[in-house]
């Protein structure tokens, strides 16, 4: 399953309550979109922006959830997980 980095610009002034929100409705709105699924977020500590990993079929079943959810996804990237345990014991 293709995945993918979600960067949202948040408004100034969001609290943790207000995410706390948008995520509740992310979820409720991945659960009727067979295939596409949360994996994970950070948020910037002065919470300006979201950065969010998801699984989907396609960009655009990503930006249909955040769309019923009514959060921003300002940019979507797809990507391929790189992680150190990959070169554990590997030569350079």
């Amino acid at each position: 399953m293709p995945r993918f980095i979600i960067e949202r610009d948040l408004p100034a002034g969001l609290s943790r309550a207000d995410v706390d929100d948008a995520s509740r409705r992310a979820i409720a709105a991945n659960a009727e979109m067979p295939g596409v699924r949360w994996l994970h977020s950070h948020l910037a500590i002065d919470h300006s922006k979201f950065f969010c990993e998801y699984e989907a079929p396609d960009e655009a079943m990503v930006r249909e959830s955040a769309t019923r959810a009514e959060i921003p996804c300002d940019l979507v990237t797809e990507v391929v997980e790189i992680a150190p345990e990959q070169y554990v014991g590997s030569r350079p």
